[in-house]
């Protein structure tokens, strides 16, 4: 697969995620579930649509993060960057030069929140609700990043 294709299909990939994000949430909104607190991520996990609608996010979140490395790694290969066999913390210092609105430490809370809902039980419900909340936030910057990665 040539580079170009390979960065058109990491772009794709990446806005599905981040509009199945987007629709996730929105049905969320709609229900009057947000922001969620304790007692609404309970009454979710007591409703089984609510329950897929809730490990969408979950899952779309996950692929988000994977899908966006590809990304800024196609990206950067694109303009003229030599990424391969980088580490992600090398990439994203790579990627700081062209001001696109990545940074190791933005990196990294975003994937704070992506480990957080991967490992988080049940029973934690204030604490999922807080990821989900942050998580629905950042889908504006998403969109203003992914807008930034187009060439």
């Amino acid at each position: 697969m040539n580079s170009e294709l390979k960065y058109r299909k990491s772009y794709e990939e990446t806005q599905k995620h981040i509009d199945r994000l987007k629709k996730a949430f929105e049905i969320l909104k709609s229900k009057n579930l947000t922001p969620l607190d304790r007692e609404k991520v309970e009454k979710i996990l007591n409703d089984e649509y609510l329950t897929a609608i809730l490990d969408q996010i979950v899952y779309r979140y996950s692929k988000l993060q994977d899908s966006l490395s590809k990304l800024i790694r196609n990206y950067l290969y694109l303009k003229g960057e030599n990424v391969e066999n980088l580490t992600m913390v090398d990439v994203l210092n790579k990627a700081e030069k062209f001001e696109i609105g990545i940074n190791k430490e933005k990196w990294l809370k975003l994937r704070e929140l992506r480990n957080i809902l991967v490992h988080e039980y049940e029973d934690e419900k204030s604490k999922i609700a807080e990821t989900l909340n942050k998580i629905y936030k950042e889908l504006d910057y998403f969109k203003n990043l992914l807008e930034k990665l187009k060439l």
